[in-house]
């Protein structure tokens, strides 16, 4: 079977850096035109990496890919070329409308009947690409349903359908642009919801896209909970009031009233 060819050239120049660290969730800051990193320095016009301390660690995306994640390189071309590069050649589908069925886990989180009805969260029994899934509806900013994304408890799993772009799940609800209070995990954020407090968002993932960073400048004030939040910050501090307090443990283990706490420190 021959591999798939990688025109390593052509992938090192259309991935760009900042649009790397981003998707990695890597902190860094620009000083003029380098991106200054924890033991790394990004030359922004020439796209290009070293490390003052190793100078044998240094070149492009695809290098600075396969050191950070100790891969070979052509596994971090491949990687590179699918998330950035390829574009999805399926032809539009209408999209189904699926029966989304209580499941005691999503109790388990912490989220009430009414809530999971509302907001269009539920196991699915037929035959769909996320049968045997907790699926959670998405519209994109606008509003507009977009498809599902699945998440499988047993094995802790979630599914996004191929070419799928992150929104940033339940701002199209969020009228009120004063504050928001912002997840990584949707059921976290759903939880927070069934707590009275409406206002909450969810990246759906560890890292920010620049969609979702373009919609979360418009909140005045941002409560943000992650693990590893430097990188998120850097990036909305000039434009938003934004605080991300330190997690001792995940969201899902803490009580209510730790979680309202940190929410509403008194």
């Amino acid at each position: 079977m021959s591999k798939e060819f990688l025109n390593f050239s052509e992938i090192s120049k259309a991935v760009l850096f900042q649009d790397l660290l981003d998707a990695l969730n890597v902190p860094y800051k620009q000083k003029g035109r380098e991106l200054h990193g924890d033991g790394f320095i990004v030359n922004i016009d020439k796209n290009l990496f070293f490390m003052p301390k190793n100078e044998a660690v240094k070149g492009s995306p695809i290098n600075f890919l396969a050191y950070y994640k100790s891969i070979e390189l052509r596994q971090a071309a491949l990687e590179l070329k699918k998330q950035f590069l390829t574009k999805s050649k399926e032809p539009k589908r209408d999209l189904p409308t699926l029966k989304l069925e209580w499941d005691k886990y999503i109790g388990e989180r912490g989220i009430s009947a009414e809530v999971a009805r509302a907001y269009d969260i539920g196991y699915v029994k037929q035959r769909s690409i996320v049968a045997g899934r907790i699926a959670f509806k998405m519209h994109d900013h606008s509003g507009t349903h977009i498809g599902y994304i699945g998440y499988k408890k047993e094995d802790e799993s979630w599914f996004f359908p191929k070419g799928f772009v992150r929104p940033l799940w339940n701002v199209h609800r969020l009228t009120d642009k004063k504050a928001v209070i912002v997840t990584t995990d949707p059921f976290d954020a759903l939880r927070i919801i069934s707590l009275d407090l409406p206002q909450v968002a969810s990246l759906l993932a560890q890292s920010m896209t620049a969609e979702q960073e373009d919609e979360l400048k418009k909140f005045k004030y941002i409560l943000l909970f992650h693990e590893k939040p430097e990188n998120i910050v850097n990036r909305l501090y000039k434009t938003s009031f934004i605080k991300a307090p330190p997690l001792i443990k995940p969201l899902k283990d803490l009580t209510d009233e730790d979680l309202i706490k940190l929410i509403k420190p008194t």
